[in-house]
């Protein structure tokens, strides 16, 4: 994304009724050169998943999700954002609106200027209505051997986006990974809900890779990620450690005291 931090998580845990069991796994990023940028603990139990960025010694935020929405959580303000449905219709209702006021706009200009306006946006609208001459293809992944992580074997595999590989991935067995199986379901579960929010938007909003597009074709649990750009290594991130214990609730929910933001509300 500590020890003052640690230690009040730890007694927090001893002190307050817990849940059915977790998971917990710390990963670690690294640039080019192997110098450690920063790491991320993730905690996962009965489909629920929080992620924490620490950076330093100090959570920087959190993304929590909890089935049926998200919550942001920024530590350093104190607040927190939730996504859900609601705020994506939201969303929705106001990019339609804009749309409609463009189109207002548009019909009061003069013929030729409206012909010109139109031109210049013409590439522009259909990329955010989604309508593109050609529908982005999917990533490919392409099994390529077996790789390391830590002592243990893992199978390696090379995603390609076009003709550019973008990550090489190297996924261990479940069975060897403490709680595999709690954090792939509840990765599943997320992936399945960040498409069915980005699916309702009415405008094109599928940049970057949703996770659930590759874990079908991954067999196992992603220990070791390879980032590349314009086929150079640009990054490095892995599961350092990974945990079995009781999660309080209290993890998956904002912090008392944190205030509620509404991101269209101008501050």
């Amino acid at each position: 994304m500590k020890r003052s931090i640690a230690i009040a998580t730890v007694t927090f845990f001893l002190l307050s009724p817990v849940a059915n069991a977790g998971v917990v796994m710390d990963m670690v990023t690294e640039n080019a050169s192997g110098q450690e940028t920063d790491r991320a603990t993730i905690y996962a139990q009965s489909k629920m998943v929080r992620m924490d960025e620490v950076r330093g010694d100090e959570i920087a935020s959190s993304m929590i999700f909890l089935g049926d929405e998200f919550l942001y959580v920024d530590h350093r303000e104190k607040s927190y954002v939730v996504m859900d449905e609601a705020m994506i219709n939201e969303v929705s209702a106001q990019i339609s609106d804009a749309m409609k006021q463009m189109q207002e706009e548009l019909a009061r200009m003069p013929p030729e200027q409206r012909a010109m306006v139109e031109q210049m946006m013409k590439g522009r609208m259909g990329e955010m209505m989604g309508q593109q001459d050609t529908a982005s293809a999917p990533p490919r992944v392409e099994a390529v051997g077996n790789g390391k992580w830590q002592s243990r074997t893992c199978r390696q595999y090379a995603i390609f986006e076009g003709a550019q590989k973008t990550q090489e991935v190297c996924a261990a067995k479940l069975d060897q990974i403490d709680g595999g199986d709690e954090v792939m379901a509840a990765f599943r579960e997320m992936a399945n809900y960040i498409t069915k929010l980005t699916e309702s938007m009415p405008m094109n909003v599928h940049e970057g890779v949703n996770p659930g597009e590759l874990m079908d074709q991954i067999d196992g649990f992603p220990v070791l990620t390879t980032d590349y750009e314009n086929g150079v290594i640009v990054r490095k991130s892995s599961l350092d450690s990974v945990t079995e214990k009781n999660l309080e609730q209290a993890l998956f929910a904002a912090p008392e005291g944190y205030r509620r933001e509404n991101p269209f509300q101008p501050r």
